[in-house]
Parts: structure tokens; sequence; C-alpha cells
């Protein structure tokens, strides 16, 4: 009997420390939450009343012009190899227009006010710019476009859906003797529909 006494006493003091134990887990507080500051996304569009939108593959987009050496451009006038680039429309429908057409704004050329100036920093002035030459954008009919943002590329006779303008770029030498340096150049384009 004292055995039985003694095993139920275990028995009990067992339980009572299990219970206990289940207890103080049930009541602990679990981990508390935390929240920081993960960013910002910037969500980015436009809607806009025209026949087409520009294709997000044309709106940012490189043209590599290449690199050559001073002694190739050994007089005014002397061009560069042309360098297609294209500017896409999606989502065209011909019922509001039947052609596109677009004129590019940037910095005109001192010299020659149909080329594109190269970029020669705020100042004007940049020691690692070239000098002695431009760009000269032409468009599909190889008409040269000036970058003055009024004078528009040829009309682009629209079809539903997608369509491609085709043009080119090189450049142009302004004066006989060169000098090396980037001779890189931003422009901005809009589009116009009739």
């Amino acid at each position: 009997m004292k055995l039985n006494t003694i095993m139920v006493a275990m028995s009990t003091a067992m339980f009572l420390c299990a219970g206990s134990a289940y207890a103080d887990n049930s009541t602990a507080p679990a981990n508390p939450a935390v929240t920081v500051n993960g960013g910002t996304i910037h969500f980015k569009g436009k809607l806009v009343e025209a026949p087409c939108a520009v294709s997000n593959d044309s709106s940012d987009q490189p043209v590599d012009l290449g690199e050559y050496t001073t002694h190739h451009f050994k007089k005014v006038g002397t061009l560069g190899t042309l360098k297609p680039f294209q500017i896409k429309l999606e989502d065209c429908d011909t019922t509001t227009a039947s052609t596109a057409a677009v004129a590019f704004s940037g910095r005109q050329d001192a010299t020659d006010a149909t080329l594109l100036a190269i970029d020669a920093g705020a100042s004007g002035v940049n020691k690692d710019t070239a000098t002695g030459v431009g760009i000269q954008i032409l468009d599909e009919l190889s008409k040269v476009v000036k970058t003055d943002g009024v004078s528009f590329s040829s009309p682009h006779h629209l079809i539903d859906g997608e369509n491609v303008l085709n043009f080119a770029a090189q450049y142009k030498s302004t004066a006989d003797k060169t000098t090396a340096g980037d001779a890189n150049a931003d422009v901005t384009f809009v589009m116009q529909y009739q």
C-alpha cells in the first residue's frame, strides 16, 4: 500500500509539473510582430488620347554610334556610319489617325543647326568632350530631321496594331579638325498623329 501511495504521489506530482509546463507555454507571449519600412514602389504610366502608344522599348533606348579616330573626320561634312534605331508604336487604331511623325528635341549644334550637339556638360565646356562633330538624325525616307522640337519626320502611314518607325543616326564633322573625347548626346521626342 505504501508503494501504491508513493506511485500515486509521484504520478500526481508529474501530472502537476506537466500541467504547469503547458500552462506556462500557453500564457507566454509569442514573438512580437516587428514592422519596418521596406521602401517605396513607384508606379509609372499614362493614359493618352492618341491613336497609338509608344512602346516601352522605344521610350528610353541607347544608340551606340561607335568609336572613330580623329583622323577619320578630315574635313567638314565627313560622315560616320549610319546606326539604325526604331520607335515602336503599339495598339494603333487607324480610325482616329492615318499617319505618325516624330519631332526630336535637343541642343542643336552651334555650327550646323541640322545636327544634335555633343553634350559638353552643364557649363558648356568639358575637357573630356570631343569637338568638331555633331549627330545627324535621318528618318525612314533619309530626310535629315532637325532637333529643334518642331521639325517633324516624314509621315509614316499607320496600320492597325503595331507600327515601327525607322530612323538612323551618324556623326557628321562640323570642322576640318576634330578633337578626341566623349561624343554623347541625349534627345527627347514627341509624336504627331494626323
